[in-house]
C-alpha cells in the first residue's frame, strides 16, 4: 500500500486546490488502518540470519546499484542495530533498521580513492526529498515481497507483478 502509486500525491503551490489535498488527506487517513494492520502482520513474520542477509542484499542494491563492487558499506553492515529493541528477528525490525543505517546515514566503511588507496568514510544521510521517497518506496515494496514469500507466495507470480509495474511506470 505505502509503497505503490494509490500513496503517491503530487500538489502544485501554483493555482493550489485545496479541495484536491484534502481529498489526498482522506485517502491517507481512511488506509492508515490497513497500513496498520500490515505493519502487525510483518511483526509476526519471523526471519532467519539468511533471509535478513538476503534483504540486506536487495536492500544495499537499491542504493548502491551503479556501484555495488566500489560502496562504501557491505550488505550486512545495513544490518546493524542502533538501539537493543531492534534487535528483534522478525520482517518489521529488520525493514526499520535497513531503513534507517540508509536514510540516516552514519555507518562507518570504507572507500578506494581515485589513487587506488583506502580510506575510511561514513556513509551520508540521504537529504533529498525525491531521493528519501524514491528509497523508502522501493524499501516498502522488497519489504512487501519478502513478506509475501514467507506466507508462500510464487516468487515466479511475485516477480511477474514487479516487472509489469515496472513497465506500466515506464
Amino acid at each position: 500500500m505505502v509503497g505503490s502509486e494509490l500513496m503517491n500525491f503530487r500538489h502544485k503551490h501554483v493555482g493550489f486546490d485545496i479541495e484536491a489535498l484534502l481529498g489526498s488527506a482522506l485517502k491517507i487517513a481512511n488506509h492508515a488502518g490497513v497500513v496498520a494492520q500490515q505493519i502487525e502482520d510483518m511483526k509476526t513474520i519471523e526471519m532467519t540470519p539468511d533471509e535478513q542477509g538476503v534483504y540486506a542484499m536487495a536492500a544495499h542494491n537499491l542504493v548502491y546499484s551503479d556501484q555495488t563492487d566500489q560502496a562504501p558499506v557491505r550488505p550486512e553492515y545495513l544490518l546493524s542495530t542502533r538501539r537493543y529493541e531492534d534487535s528483534q528477528d522478525d520482517l518489521w525490525s529488520t525493514f526499520n533498521v535497513v531503513q534507517e543505517n540508509i536514510i540516516k546515514g552514519g555507518l562507518k566503511g570504507s572507500k578506494i580513492n581515485d589513487v587506488g588507496r583506502r580510506r575510511k568514510v561514513t556513509t551520508r544521510p540521504v537529504k533529498a526529498l525525491d531521493r528519501s521517497v524514491q528509497l523508502n518506496q522501493a524499501l516498502w515494496m522488497l519489504t512487501e515481497g519478502m513478506a509475501a514469500l514467507k506466507r508462500g507466495a510464487d516468487p515466479k507470480i511475485l516477480l511477474n507483478g514487479a516487472l509489469a509495474t515496472k513497465r506500466d511506470k515506464e
